[in-house]
């Protein structure tokens, strides 16, 4: 009896392992690389499965683009530029394309500008006009630099032995507040110069004050795998 037992302990066992390795003929964790569009601008991404439920992703980001607009009754050329890098660890709870990601980006967005000014042409802070000197005035937009991410999405290949397939993700970047400077001085021959640097910083403290409803960046981005 004991003997019997142990001999169909034994084929259980055994059984569990040809079908482990199986199993793991079977599964496919290659290379991965995705070029992809994305709220973070045009990307490019390689990833890895580490094993049936965890795999690791990196990336990057850039997008540029120039554009006008007015703010706070001044006119500006400015320049938005997206560039970041993602470190991101993928669980796959059912072992297949859908999952749960964490990480983070090393964020560089930022918004530039320049005023467009005329030779001569005042500068507007609160209502009130000043002459700058040089006739220039810039502002830059930025976050913080450590960008904590967290998402869901899809990649078709994770697991299978296809070399071709469509990935996509839907998250936010919890990017913080951004933070506005802005670069200019007041001619010393200007009537309200005595005022210049009250008024600006409380341009900045207004706009910033504004600001703080944007902590969050949405990312939605989609695109092809090719793995290898």
């Amino acid at each position: 009896m004991k003997s019997t037992i142990v001999c169909t302990l034994s084929i259980f066992i055994w059984s569990c392992f040809i079908s482990t390795l199986n199993a793991r003929e079977d599964y496919h964790l290659g290379f991965r690389i995705a070029p992809r569009i994305s709220t973070l601008g045009g990307g490019l991404e390689v990833a890895k499965g580490l094993t049936p439920w965890l795999g690791l992703r990196g990336g990057v980001n850039y997008f540029t683009y120039t554009y006008d607009s007015e703010e706070s009754g001044n006119d500006y050329e400015l320049e938005l530029e997206l560039k970041s890098f993602g470190l991101f660890v993928d669980l796959h709870p059912f072992k297949q394309a859908f999952r749960i990601t964490g990480g983070f980006l090393i964020n560089g967005n930022e918004i530039n500008g320049n005023a467009k000014l005329a030779a001569g042409e005042k500068f507007d802070l609160d209502g009130i006009p000043y002459s700058l000197a040089g006739d220039r005035a810039s502002m830059a937009l930025t976050y913080e630099t450590f960008a904590p991410y967290a998402g869901f999405g899809w990649d078709t290949t994770f697991g299978d032995h296809d070399n071709w397939g469509f990935t996509f993700d839907l998250g936010v970047v919890f990017s913080g507040a951004p933070d506005l400077a802005i670069d200019a001085s007041v001619n010393s021959t200007d009537p309200n110069a005595a005022t210049f640097e009250s008024k600006k910083k409380k341009e900045v403290d207004e706009v910033k004050e504004d600001l703080n409803d944007f902590e969050f960046w949405p990312v939605i981005s989609a695109g092809i795998v090719y793995q290898f």
